[in-house]
């Protein structure tokens, strides 16, 4: 028995006349009555009695009727959820988050991501970007907020979404500290505080070589895992640091001064990276969800 052996009884069953189930179904009148009779065979019982006044129900066709529509419904239903996951309107999608990312547009592409396709699962983790790209890697997460460049692409793709000015983070103190904008080059010997490049080796180098100058490196008076320790150890005077100003903006600290840079003024990069190879189709909907809005006119 096909399926559409129960949709032509249907048919029949609803509209009782052979020549306007055809009409509805699409389809030749005699080879619907074909079909009928093939399924009348196949149950052994006659599910329709024919007589010059019309066609009425068998005792047999009306206890089939529900039993019919009903497996036409969930088949149907059986469709629409299928169809639901193979479009990534339904299912899981991880997205990791690089710490110096969270927030700005990072936010406002996850939260609105979330509100028009509620029935994904999104599960966040946070974490630093070489982190990230071996968890991509390995398929522990499906997309990441990133900060390129990455150190070994590979399989990985990464888009860039956004750049955003650096600045500098001084002690209230730091004879730097009255200046409306700092030039790059007024850091040179001043002690820093800065974060471990094993955290992320691409971001490391490049934030470097903008501020002091390719291959040149300042002498590391302190060393922090984050943003947030890095603020405290400068508002302790161990040192200056630099990092993105809407991270600044987000982590105030009594004690430090936030200075823009003078021109021409270094950059941090946002990417979006995931596996080239990935056919999840929830990470396919939150990509064309990121394109449409980073694409939008302004």
């Amino acid at each position: 028995m096909e399926l559409r052996h129960l949709q032509y009884f249907v048919a029949v069953a609803e509209e009782l006349h052979f020549g306007r189930a055809a009409q509805r179904l699409g389809i030749a009148q005699p080879g619907l009555s074909q079909q009928i009779k093939a399924l009348e065979r196949l149950l052994c019982a006659e599910l329709f009695a024919r007589d010059r006044r019309g066609v009425e129900l068998t005792e047999a066709g009306r206890a089939l009727l529900p039993l019919a529509r009903d497996v036409l419904s969930r088949c149907r239903n059986l469709q629409e959820v299928v169809r639901t996951y193979g479009t990534g309107e339904v299912g899981r999608l991880r997205i990791g988050i690089a710490r110096s990312a969270a927030g700005g547009i990072t936010d406002v592409l996850v939260e609105s991501f979330m509100a028009d396709s509620p029935q994904v699962e999104v599960r966040l983790s946070s974490g630093h970007t070489a982190a990230h790209e071996r968890e991509l890697s390995a398929g522990a997460i499906d997309v990441a907020f990133v900060r390129p460049p990455l150190e070994d692409a590979g399989e990985l793709v990464c888009r860039e979404v956004a750049q955003e000015a650096l600045v500098v983070a001084l002690p209230a103190g730091h004879k730097l500290a009255a200046r409306r904008a700092v030039a790059a080059g007024e850091l040179a010997g001043e002690p820093f505080v800065w974060w471990p490049r094993e955290n992320g080796p691409g971001m490391w180098d490049r934030i470097l070589d903008q501020v002091f100058g390719p291959g040149e490196r300042p002498p590391v008076a302190r060393w922090e895992p984050e943003e947030e320790r890095m603020l405290h150890a400068v508002a302790h005077g161990h040192g200056i640091t630099v990092l993105g100003e809407g991270r600044a903006g987000r982590l105030s600290v009594p004690g430090v001064v936030v200075r823009p840079f003078a021109e021409p003024v270094p950059t941090l990069a946002l990417g979006l990276a995931w596996r080239s190879d990935s056919t999840l189709p929830t990470l396919h909907r939150f990509l064309d969800h990121a394109r449409a809005l980073l694409d939008a006119p302004d």
